[in-house]
């Protein structure tokens, strides 16, 4: 069933995060015009079906989910979304994420440069996977070795045309292995 069925009770949710965010669904004109964008950029690497079917995507404050998707798969993901959230409103000097949207924009498709060395992009988005790895184990829905396949998994996504090849693979495995490790460590030091 589509998580469409529970929005309101998974809105609530996310405002447990942050009081602004906006939950909606990847349907619409909006969401198929950054598939194409994304499509032509990749040079057609990444497929608009995928974009479109299975990955989130938060701008600002709206968090976007494929239609798709059942409610447990978007409650999983959602902490590391809002996580994006708090991001944009960190850069927009903690006045709102819609504020900041332009600052994390730059640093995030562009600095320092677009492919390869998007360090920014890179960070962004191991910060958004730490903040769900705490989550995850604080809140029993995620063991050590899940944890280390998330980061590992994730680490080859970001090296890739999903992300504009932000920076090398060897690197972001080893960047997202050690902070994963860094985390487990943290949650059995508790």
């Amino acid at each position: 069933m589509s998580w469409l069925a529970e929005r309101e009770q998974l809105q609530e949710e996310a405002q447990g995060f942050n009081k602004t965010i906006r939950l909606t669904s990847k349907n619409g004109w909006f969401w198929k015009a950054i598939a194409w964008i994304l499509f032509v950029v990749s040079f057609g690497r990444f497929k608009r079906e995928d974009f479109l079917v299975h990955f989130a995507t938060t701008i600002g404050h709206v968090q976007a989910y494929p239609e798709e998707w059942d409610a447990a798969t978007v409650r999983r993901v959602m902490v590391h979304e809002s996580r994006h959230c708090f991001q944009a409103r960190v850069c927009g000097f903690g006045i709102h994420p819609m504020v900041g949207l332009p600052i994390m924009t730059l640093f995030y498709a562009f600095l320092p440069l677009p492919m390869l060395l998007a360090f920014f992009r890179a960070w962004f988005e191991l910060d958004a996977d730490r903040t769900s790895w705490r989550y995850q184990l604080a809140h029993g829905t995620a063991d050590a070795d899940t944890i280390r396949w998330r980061a590992q998994n994730f680490a080859e996504t970001i090296s890739g045309p999903a992300y504009m090849w932000s920076v090398w693979r060897s690197l972001a495995v080893r960047w997202f292995l050690r902070e994963a490790e860094k985390v487990i460590a943290e949650h059995q030091a508790q």
